[in-house]
């Protein structure tokens, strides 16, 4: 439903179309997203003289790192800088993904 009322208003106002890319956290897509990816890399291999095989596979591994850094980053943080920081012995910690009574930046050690 959702998608239907997107593609709706992109179709009638901006006068193109919509494809969500949906991705699952190991790397799978949606069968839109790998129709998507697989058209791009046509589009590339062909631009650049490249054989299809070697596009879609460098796509691959760099949308595998991209959905691994941004599951990391969800899960641990951002690494930026933070003037409050303290260290907490890694018996203490909670592997849970939202620690009870903690906010902040940390350093385990």
């Amino acid at each position: 439903i959702k998608k239907r009322d997107y593609e709706q208003r992109v179709i009638q106002v901006e006068k193109c179309s919509f494809t969500p890319l949906v991705y699952s956290t190991s790397g799978g897509m949606a069968p839109q997203a790998q129709a998507f990816h697989k058209r791009i890399a046509e589009l590339i291999a062909e631009k650049t003289n490249e054989e299809y095989r070697d596009v879609i596979s460098i796509m691959r591994v760099k949308l595998s790192f991209a959905l691994l850094k941004s599951v990391l980053m969800s899960v641990r943080g951002s690494r930026g800088k933070s003037s409050h920081k303290r260290e907490i012995p890694i018996s203490e910690v909670s592997f849970n993904l939202i620690p009870e009574g903690l906010t902040g930046d940390f350093i385990f050690s």
